[in-house]
């Protein structure tokens, strides 16, 4: 815990830290300085600071990444940020890392010094007052696009999607877990940073782990932290990320990765409250919620004996099913709208030229099952609103595959019969197994047939068979 009454202000401007240092000075504060945001790191481990006011625009580090640094050094420690560049963004990133406040500069003395008071709990218990709450909410409410509070970029009216938007306003202001199933691509994490941002605590961090992609070792490390010493190149201490998390929410996406051990030691966390880093003997106390995602079936898998019967239950007190796109009857062309509308803007389209789609676009999308789901719609429109050379997408700007995958399934419709339908079935399968066994291995042909039990010649057949030369 930092030292209170000692402040670190950190700024690459020596006339702004004199005149920090020269305000603060007049309050019972200690006051340390530091011109360069790098070496501001190892001040902050050395001497332990209460309080860091740090400016947001250095030439090493940024304010952000001086934030995130100085909380995983010590989550209690508070945080200001200093900026004469105030917006929306910078606001919301901010308190999602866990800032305290910002002051934007010019600020005056009286601005300064009630800070430092508030931060450290002289005025109002350490938390920011009732005006400089309300202007954080505020700012922090123009970010959201969704229609209710919390849904930001979370788009779709269809009766599937008004489900979930409904179960997430009742479970946002709980401090219950919740376990989101949905295929790969539905926006499972989307659907948490929407529950995050509406909740109480949306204040503080928010913060993914993805326990596929790391080794078990990595992994445990990463969300519990380690002492100094604890394996080989852990030269110092490091907070886990649900010590970084203190007050805020963690996003353990597809949990099912997980190994039995990390089952255990997660198990505990969200019975006992505490936790202990690897390598350590003291039991640290967690408040956090935890929100998990998986594309398996975690009943099924507990069956298996693959998942903790127990800690499955601890999960899935709020289960939200997200549908697969093909079963959002009217979203495909509200999405793809959407995505064109970004696209085209990052691309610098002329003001006031609104970007949409022809009629035989449209209805190609709408006739496709996306696989995929949002993710592979995402993708396709960008590679269109990369292709046109106007605001208006036509079904020339779609893929080749798309389009044959379309008409194939018209044909098959018309002629019903059932040598036909199998084929399909068949293709269809065959294709979202190849994707999703490409997708676990990166895109590594000979990984992925050895898995399949396959020659990686026939991976190499398939791949070309179904146009996914460019995603391998």
């Amino acid at each position: 815990m930092g030292i209170a009454g000692k402040i670190l202000i950190v700024d690459d401007e020596q006339d702004a830290l004199d005149n920090c240092r020269r305000i603060l000075s007049r309050g019972p504060y200690d006051c340390l300085t530091e011109c360069n945001s790098t070496r501001a790191l190892d001040v902050i481990q050395r001497e332990r600071p209460g309080l860091i006011l740090t400016d947001l625009r250095m030439p090493d580090l940024d304010g952000i990444e001086v934030l995130a640094a100085a909380k995983r050094f010590d989550p209690s420690v508070q945080v200001v940020l200093l900026t004469a560049h105030a917006t929306v963004q910078t606001a919301v990133t901010s308190m999602r890392y866990g800032a305290f406040d910002y002051i934007t500069k010019p600020f005056t003395s009286t601005d300064l010094l009630q800070v430092a008071r508030r931060a450290f709990g002289e005025d109002g218990g350490g938390v920011p007052t009732a005006a400089g709450a309300g202007e954080v909410a505020a700012l922090r409410d123009q970010s959201r696009t969704g229609k209710r509070t919390g849904l930001s970029r979370v788009i779709g009216e269809s009766p599937a999607m008004e489900s979930v938007f409904s179960l997430i306003d009742k479970v946002a202001p709980t401090h219950s877990n919740v376990l989101v199933y949905g295929e790969s691509g539905t926006g499972k994490e989307l659907v948490a940073r929407a529950i995050h941002d509406a909740s109480l605590r949306a204040d503080r961090p928010f913060i993914p782990v993805d326990c596929v992609s790391l080794p078990d070792t990595l992994l445990e490390s990463e969300l519990f932290g380690h002492e100094k010493g604890a394996f080989t190149g852990a030269h110092v201490s490091k907070p886990g990320l649900f010590e970084v998390a203190a007050g805020g929410t963690v996003f353990l996406d597809e949990v099912s990765g997980m190994s039995q051990t990390l089952q255990s030691r997660l198990l505990r966390v969200l019975q006992e409250r505490q936790m202990r880093r690897v390598g350590g003997i003291r039991f640290l106390d967690v408040d956090v919620r935890v929100i998990a995602a998986s594309n398996q079936d975690l009943e099924a898998a507990c069956r298996r004996g693959e998942f903790r019967e127990d800690l499955y239950y601890r999960l899935n007190v709020i289960p939200i099913v997200l549908p697969p796109l093909r079963r959002r009857e009217g979203d495909i062309p509200m999405l793809a709208r959407e995505f064109l509308r970004r696209f085209m803007k990052q691309q610098g389209s002329a003001p006031g030229v609104a970007p949409d789609l022809d009629p035989t676009a449209t209805e190609l999308l709408c006739g496709y099952a996306w696989p995929g789901n949002v993710r592979e719609l995402q993708n396709v429109i960008e590679r269109a609103a990369v292709l046109a050379d106007g605001p208006l997408i036509t079904a020339a700007h779609l893929p080749e595959r798309l389009r044959q995958v379309v008409a194939d399934e018209a044909v098959l419709g018309e002629a019903g019969s059932f040598k036909h339908a199998k084929q399909a079935a068949v293709t269809t399968f065959e294709r979202s197994f190849l994707i999703d066994l490409l997708k676990r291995h990166d895109g590594h042909m000979g990984r992925a047939a050895r898995e399949a039990g396959v020659d990686r010649k026939t991976i190499e057949r398939m791949v070309k068979k179904h146009g996914l030369r460019e995603r391998s």
